[in-house]
């Protein structure tokens, strides 16, 4: 009896990371749209920082419960830099788990969540296409 029990519950144990996930989903959508409406008279620097703030919550507990509870293990080679730095991830989109790898890769950097508000389309579609004249074997689609 305690044995099916055991066994019972142990194939429950991908229901209680669903369950959470799906739970917190429309808290969260609820609260971010709570907060977008009181920050439309706030400068929109305090809107950023609470808005970054809140998703690097949330998607920590996405990655807590996917690192944790699903069974999946996932491999990074390399050294993981001391300082953060910039980086281009670029996805084959061969698993539907790839936004997860680049949470991984963030969250490891403290960067999870860190949208920054200067970014320059223009500058960086010159590099991307330097990149491509100089004969470098990548895939750019702009």
């Amino acid at each position: 009896m305690l044995l099916s029990l055991v066994v019972h519950t142990y194939s429950l144990r991908y229901w209680l990371p669903a369950a959470v996930m799906l739970g917190t989903a429309p808290a969260y959508l609820l609260s971010w749209s709570v907060w977008r409406l009181l920050s439309t008279v706030l400068p929109s620097r305090l809107y950023h920082s609470v808005d970054d703030r809140v998703y690097s919550v949330y998607q920590s507990m996405v990655l807590f419960f996917f690192e944790n509870y699903t069974g999946v293990e996932i491999v990074i080679y390399g050294d993981i830099p001391k300082k953060k730095e910039n980086v281009i991830y670029l996805s084959n989109h061969q698993s539907t788990a790839d936004w997860i790898i680049a949470d991984m890769l963030a969250i490891r950097q403290n960067a999870l969540g860190h949208r920054s508000a200067n970014f320059d389309e223009k500058a960086m579609k010159k590099k991307l296409s330097s990149q491509t004249k100089m004969g470098t074997p990548v895939s750019i689609y702009l």
